[in-house]
């Protein structure tokens, strides 16, 4: 009898052994799936895993205090992921107390790195080093060197943010290779995301080499925002160093990733995206993504001030944990203290609101004169393309008409007859490529130069011939302006050929008045040369046909006369 119950009581203890290993693989089955659903960036898939086997734990066994604060700082890292900063420091302080209080040290290392994270986030720099201060001290007591590369790469981060650079690589570099060593992927990619920032500015190849190998890390987890993110980092780079093709390349890339994975574009992307375009000289995209840019800029500033009261409010509601409140006075003053702390971020976040609102119109008005601007020079340019090929063909008008001419002295003649006629169409369009206004010209300096010039093609200084040109007229539109021009140039060259053979002396005169009571312009021209009745001549020269064609497209009535010189009114 008594052997038969110690063969029960045999039996029963294996299968109680069966059970709680049967129990115990799938336990492991769970904490496998749960860290691989947080390795592909499954977050809250994963946070939901964490709930229901944290629940069954507490039902069904009491004695897995290990596991459930392994699940916790799992809980905790994806609170931290999903930038629950406060609710992330609220878990992983209280591992550090259970796990302390239960002998387990790598928990506690691990605990207070992920509370040195958190604080790191905050900007509470000094609280962050305690926490790495006491992880390592855990470290150096407990032989945790299958960890020890979270360490490093938390140290590395925080010599980055207090701008000890030449620790920040040192350690980010000794973290990837225990990284490497014990196979912690996340800290590999960590250090990758690390020196890719930190050598962006002394050594931006090896910058570039880093910030890909953490792009192909975020790749491989699945988690594409963060590869996108590592590609725009790369075009920043390239772009920063003046290399536009390789900016391209990478910011093409990301817009890939993007539409491949649907995902939103963010406002880095917009920013680079204009940057190279506008370095490349492609304006039209670079204006497009300006304003894509803009207007994700104003709703993440938006977005970052709803960020900034909740974390305040989370701040004070964790405080807790740092200082204990002893007396109801202290309660009293501690919530006076978060009260006005929010009032003072209401204040500051009003006058930010209306910061950002200036910083908007203007911003908008800026685009606004931009998109005219742009606007104007693409009317201005097709006006100008419009004006050179009507007097293009105005010159080869004139050709035509020369070619049937054999009233001149020699080819010289020509050559300079027709160098003066194309220099006036160049004046004018020279003076309409330096104004904003492609209609009207400046007609005072467009004469006065245009006269000057022709004089001067003649003047072989032998003569002197004085030039006076007085024009009441302050503007005129170009299509009276251009028949103006030809028709003093062809005055001009006549009277310096022809009006002063046999004289030492001369003058030529050019006025261009306004006759408000006959609500009609004047030319008037002389010259006190030899003379000739311009309605009486029987000349067939280039120049005096030319004249009256366009005084004929001006529609132009002409007054002419021989006495003492040459005269000529036109009224138009």
């Amino acid at each position: 009898m008594q052997a038969l119950l110690k063969y029960i009581f045999v039996l029963l203890l294996l299968i109680s052994n069966q059970y709680l290993m049967a129990q115990v693989i799938n336990f492991q089955k769970e904490v496998d799936r749960i860290d691989s659903l947080i390795f592909y960036c499954n977050f809250s898939e994963g946070e939901t895993a964490v709930d229901q086997l944290l629940d069954r734990l507490r039902k069904t066994d009491k004695n897995q205090e290990e596991l459930k604060l392994k699940l916790l700082l799992d809980k905790a890292y994806i609170y931290g992921r999903k930038m629950k900063i406060y609710k992330a420091l609220e878990i992983s302080l209280d591992v550090i107390d259970e796990a302390k209080k239960n002998g387990l040290p790598e928990i506690e290392y691990q605990a207070s790195l992920m509370a040195a994270t958190m604080y790191e986030y905050s900007s509470e720099l000094d609280i962050c080093k305690n926490y790495l201060d006491k992880a390592n001290r855990l470290y150096q007591d407990n032989g945790l060197e299958k960890v020890y590369s979270v360490y490093c790469i938390r140290l590395s981060s925080y010599y980055r943010f207090i701008q000890k650079k030449d620790l920040a690589i040192y350690y980010a570099k000794k973290g990837i290779d225990y990284a490497k060593k014990y196979g912690n992927y996340r800290e590999y990619m960590d250090g990758c995301l690390l020196l890719g920032i930190l050598l962006s500015n002394s050594n931006y190849q090896e910058s570039i080499k880093y910030t890909l190998l953490a792009a192909t890390a975020f790749l491989k987890k699945n988690d594409h925002s963060g590869a996108a993110n590592m590609y725009n980092n790369i075009a920043n780079a390239y772009l920063k160093h003046k290399e536009t093709g390789q900016a391209l390349q990478y910011s093409d890339s990301v817009l890939r990733i993007f539409k491949t994975n649907s995902l939103p574009e963010t406002e880095n992307f917009y920013q680079t995206r204009y940057q190279v375009f506008d370095q490349i000289g492609n304006k039209d995209s670079a204006y497009y993504y300006f304003q894509k840019y803009h207007h994700t800029h104003v709703a993440q500033l938006a977005k970052t001030e709803a960020l900034e009261i909740k974390k305040i409010t989370e701040k004070y509601q964790n405080d807790k944990k740092e200082a204990v409140i002893k007396t109801k006075n202290q309660e009293i003053a501690f919530v006076i203290g978060l009260l006005t702390v929010i009032v003072v971020a209401t204040v500051l976040i009003i006058r930010k609101n209306r910061k950002i609102n200036t910083q908007n119109r203007i911003i908008s008005k800026q685009v606004d004169e931009l998109k005219k601007t742009l606007d104007q020079k693409q009317v201005l340019l097709s006006e100008l393309q419009h004006r050179v090929k009507n007097n293009l063909q105005h010159v080869i008008s004139i050709l035509e008409i020369q070619k049937e001419s054999i009233d001149f002295n020699n080819i010289d003649e020509v050559i300079q007859g027709n160098q003066n006629r194309i220099h006036s169409m160049a004046l004018l369009h020279k003076m309409l490529d330096i104004s904003e206004n492609v209609n009207d010209v400046d007609l005072n300096r467009y004469i006065t130069e245009l006269s000057q010039l022709v004089k001067e093609s003649y003047d072989h200084h032998q003569k002197k011939i004085s030039l006076n040109v007085n024009c009441e007229l302050q503007t005129l539109s170009i299509q009276k302006a251009l028949p103006i021009g030809f028709i003093v140039v062809e005055l001009v060259s006549n009277s310096m050929k022809h009006a002063f053979k046999g004289k030492n002396h001369g003058s030529i005169m050019i006025n261009l008045t306004e006759e408000k009571d006959k609500q009609a312009y004047r030319l008037y021209y002389a010259d006190n040369g030899i003379g000739y009745n311009f309605n009486m001549t029987n000349e067939k020269g280039l120049g005096i046909e030319i004249i009256k064609g366009f005084i004929g497209q001006l529609d132009a009535s002409v007054e002419s006369s021989a006495n003492n010189g040459f005269e000529l009114t036109i009224r138009f």
